[in-house]
């Protein structure tokens, strides 16, 4: 083996291997070659073969007929060896099938014939080198961005971990922020159900009666189409509509009646109930409807004689369904009227005392079966009363004395004996069922 190494401060030469069994051959190449490249010589394919196994070369020029090892089987094994070396093969005039079978099994880049021309020779080997150092730096940016990818792949699989865990983490959070706010809400819903059940005790009116007007209300402010956050508003309005009775005695309370004149103590309960909820913040919203319960839709009502459309809405409805479950159920009514004639009564106020659009409303949850399918409590005279009806109030007769529990079921003895009450004592009687 013989290697010609020559500095080259501008660029590194590539690394030539020649191989020919001719060591004049060898020389003349060397000679020509070895301003440009490294060269590493040899006479001996298998000794070529074994240099290739341990070294580096670049660049790979072999004659096609030697004695040891042919140049075919010499290129083929090269290639094995260092598959990213340009090979190149030098053939005789007369080696042309031998030529196209180093080409298709050696992975020949190109040939040179002998005798060779040696401009030609450099120019063959000069592409050489420029394909080599393309498919170098090809293959060295190719590394790179699989290096690249790799990472990129390991930073988004860690990236992912992290997404993952802080998800976790959020989603943690945001169950916990929803079972506090579902206890919040709970508790809250507790307050209210408590306040109602206070005013309920003051004011001697049956378990549930708050409730009742309020479920009612809501359900008339869906039906003239209200969003649920105003229907819900105006829910919690009725269900604290009487809270300012706390404040009155019980000689004002037994006095009440549909209607009360402004000034009297009775009539004072809206604006007592508007301070009282305005004092907790997040009820302040609910004042102007409780405020404005007993303003008539003409302007004559109290405490600020509003007018139609300048009166809440919540405050409207809640006007309408409190009268008609007083004509027809109220504790201190001693005349009481039937289902029908309520209606009746009523809508010969629309304009008067009552909005025309609110009393339709009203009207229509009692004819819409869907309403009662959602559990509303809703009353019923004993005319459309049947068998197998469950109460849902005690039914209370004027003298005070509960004729029946909350809880029966109606059979037809009952009904009859209702029937019989109502004859002999000239009243109309009123159940609440769902």
């Amino acid at each position: 083996m013989e290697e010609n190494l020559v500095d080259n401060k501008e660029a590194p030469k590539l690394r030539l291997l020649l191989l020919d069994d001719e060591p004049d051959i060898i020389n003349a190449l060397k000679r020509l070659l070895h301003k440009d490249y490294v060269i590493i010589a040899f006479n001996d394919g298998n000794e070529a073969l074994n240099y290739l196994s341990g070294n580096d070369i670049d660049l790979i020029m072999s004659d096609i007929r030697m004695p040891k090892i042919d140049g075919i089987t010499f290129l083929i094994k090269s290639r094995q060896l260092q598959p990213d070396a340009v090979r190149l093969l030098l053939s005789g005039y007369n080696d042309t099938d031998l030529t196209i079978q180093a080409i298709n099994d050696g992975g020949i880049f190109n040939y040179t014939r002998k005798p060779w021309n040696n401009e030609a020779l450099k120019s063959v080997l000069s592409k050489a080198s420029e394909h080599y150092l393309s498919h170098g730096q090809t293959k060295r940016i190719s590394e790179k961005n699989a290096k690249a990818n790799a990472i990129l792949a390991k930073l988004n699989q860690s990236l992912e971990v992290k997404v993952t865990q802080r998800t976790e983490a959020l989603l943690a959070i945001q169950q916990k922020l929803q079972m506090a706010l579902s206890t919040q809400n709970d508790l809250l819903l507790d307050a209210l159900d408590m306040m109602s059940a206070t005013i309920e005790y003051r004011t001697g009116l049956s378990t549930g009666h708050n409730k009742r007007i309020a479920t009612q209300c809501k359900f008339v402010a869906k039906e003239f189409g209200l969003k649920d956050g105003d229907c819900h508003k105006i829910y919690l309005c009725a269900l604290l509509h009487e809270i300012g009775t706390v404040g009155l005695s019980d000689e004002v309370l037994s006095s009440r009646t549909l209607t009360n004149k402004a000034g009297s103590a009775l009539s004072e309960h809206p604006i007592i109930g508007a301070e009282i909820v305005g004092r907790v913040k997040r009820f302040a919203p609910l004042t102007a409807n409780i405020l404005h319960q007993n303003e008539n839709y003409n302007g004559t009502g109290f405490p600020n004689r509003l007018t139609g459309d300048e009166i809440p809405i919540g405050s409207r409805i809640i006007r309408v369904v409190k009268d008609f479950d007083y004509l027809i159920a109220g504790k201190s009514n001693n005349k009481k009227m039937s289902i029908a004639n309520a209606h009746i009564w009523m809508n010969e106020q629309e304009g008067i005392w009552y909005d025309k659009k609110i009393l339709n409303a009203f009207s229509e949850i009692f004819n819409n079966r869907d309403y009662k399918d959602e559990h509303m409590e809703y009353c019923v005279g004993l005319d459309d009363l049947k068998p197998g009806a469950k109460l849902l109030e005690d039914l209370v007769l004027n003298n005070g004395n509960v004729m029946l529990k909350a809880g029966q079921e109606i059979n037809e003895a009952m009904l009859e004996k209702l029937r019989v009450y109502e004859k002999n004592h000239n009243t109309k009687m009123t159940l609440f069922i769902a």
